[in-house]
């Protein structure tokens, strides 16, 4: 008779559990990976933050999203280190970047960004301390916490503001419910695009105005450059009172003012005009002013202000230059005034930044 041989399948088996045995590792470390991923982000933004010169700054959590490709970066704030200045310089409710899989698929790394409630606070502090900014490169940490090209960033319910804590009252005044989005934003310098960027944004002024920015820039540069248009249209004046009265004294009653821009910078250098044309403009009210010095002033001012008036379509305007460093911007008092009697007394104010 014939015996039959069974094959052995034992080293088989060891074989098969050894494999299970190294995806079961494999899966241990990928979810331990991902647990710990959020922690290790957090320190490493924060310890980026705390890298800017003259700033401090924390985030208080952060979210990742394998399958989608993006993070969540919650509650950053960031604040100035020297001065008086109560407020932070930055905060942001919430940061989401996400990876573009069209792009990462033809072997390009692009990102979206996203910011929900940006808050950019430039202020003076009660002894003369100035939080704006300008004496900080953004570029290295931009740079360092994202080193890849951004397609597009949108803004959702920002705010901008300028607090002075030295004056007397105190002036806060802000552009409110910015929605904006800035495409193509480079993190590398092309000489045949210098303006690789544009960008489109809306908001709300201090006393009800309407806000646009339209233009293109580089952002990504020490200094950014930039080629902007602005409009601020139909701010009621007397919303503005605690700046005028800081700064002038003046207590509007009724009136409405536009303001219109061009704003160029390049290499630092600022260059570009601010049209301002307020209409009805009334700064005298008797009942409302209890300081006798404070009523005479509003009074000469008012008379002043009638004099310089466009008579026939009630405004009062001007052309202000622009010129400098963004340092240090210049607004030069005789073209001031010049245009200021042109517009009195030969021919109305044009509206728009088309006008020359």
């Amino acid at each position: 008779m014939f015996q039959r041989h069974t094959k052995r399948r034992r080293p088989r088996r060891r074989v098969s559990s050894a494999i299970a045995g190294v995806l079961v590792v494999v899966i241990v470390l990928l979810i331990a990976g991902r647990v710990y991923l959020p922690y290790w982000l957090t320190d490493y933004v924060n310890h980026t933050l705390n890298k800017i010169d003259g700033y401090e700054g924390y985030v208080e959590d952060i979210d990742v999203a394998l399958i989608r490709g993006a993070y969540q970066i919650h509650g950053l704030n960031l604040k100035k280190v020297e001065g008086d200045i109560p407020v932070p310089f930055l905060t942001i409710h919430t940061i989401d970047l996400s990876l573009q899989w069209g792009a990462l698929l033809r072997g390009e790394v692009v990102s979206d960004i996203d910011l929900v409630q940006p808050q950019i606070n430039f202020a003076v502090g009660r002894s003369g301390s100035m939080q704006t900014g300008a004496e900080t490169n953004w570029l290295e940490p931009i740079e360092e916490l994202m080193p890849i090209d951004i397609n597009s960033v949108t803004i959702q319910d920002g705010v901008v503001s300028y607090k002075n804590f030295a004056t007397s009252p105190e002036v806060s005044i802000a552009i409110s419910q910015i929605e904006a989005r800035m495409h193509n934003i480079r993190n590398v310098d092309d000489a045949d695009t210098p303006l690789p960027s544009s960008i489109d944004a809306t908001g709300v002024t201090e006393g009800n105005g309407t806000f646009k920015l339209q233009g293109h820039l580089n952002l990504l540069r020490e200094w950014p450059d930039s080629d902007l248009d602005m409009h601020v249209e139909q701010i009621h004046l007397p919303a503005l009172n605690d700046y005028s009265n800081a700064f002038a004294a003046l207590d509007f009653v009724k009136g409405t003012l536009n303001v219109y821009a061009k704003v160029i910078t390049k290499d630092g250098a600022i260059s570009g005009y601010i049209k301002p044309l307020a209409t009805g403009i009334e700064v005298v009210s008797i009942k409302q002013d209890d300081n006798p010095f404070e009523w005479v002033w509003e009074s000469v001012a008012s008379i002043l202000i009638e004099v310089l008036n466009n008579q026939k379509h009630d405004q009062f305007a001007t052309k202000i230059p622009l010129q400098g460093s963004l340092k240090a911007v210049e607004m030069p008092v005789l073209p001031t005034i010049s245009n200021i009697l042109y517009n009195a007394f030969i021919e109305a104010f044009r509206k728009g930044t088309g006008t020359d």
